[in-house]
């Protein structure tokens, strides 16, 4: 992959987009889990879920922002 294959800001902002949508519907989609575990007394699974989940958006996160710099990085020259 080069730099031409994203010469407009607008493939940048679509991909950056794309993952942030997805990290905040699993996240959302994990944090109503958690909430059925708590009711059901499931506490020690549910910690787990949150931590699992906490750490899954922060890792993609990261990979979200490393995408972002490196094409920025290859565009600029």
């Amino acid at each position: 992959m080069n730099y031409q294959d994203f010469e407009s800001a607008w493939y940048i902002g679509l991909i950056v987009t794309a993952f942030f949508v997805i990290m905040l519907v699993g996240f959302w989609s994990a944090m109503k889990r958690v909430r059925q575990l708590f009711l059901a007394g499931d506490e020690m699974s549910a910690w787990l879920t949150v931590g699992a989940s906490l750490f899954t958006f922060l890792f993609l996160l990261g990979l979200c922002l490393a995408l972002l710099v490196e094409i920025v990085a290859l565009g600029s020259g």
